[in-house]
């Protein structure tokens, strides 16, 4: 009998997130959520503000 339900009890899932910018056809590998919408953009394209923190630091 096999377990192999036990090494992968879900199905593999898969995503595509493309590079939102215009015209653009690269994978999007930055994503931003924008208000409950994520925006995914590729390394040439990533938004300004993607590397500015969501929320403040821990001290």
């Amino acid at each position: 009998m096999s377990d192999e339900r036990l090494i992968y009890p879900n199905s593999p899932v898969h995503f595509e997130h493309w590079c939102g910018h215009v015209g653009c056809k690269r994978w999007g590998s930055f994503g931003k959520d924008r208000r409950g919408v994520i925006e995914w953009r590729c390394s040439e394209h990533v938004a300004a503000d993607y590397w500015a923190a969501a929320t403040p630091g821990r001290n």
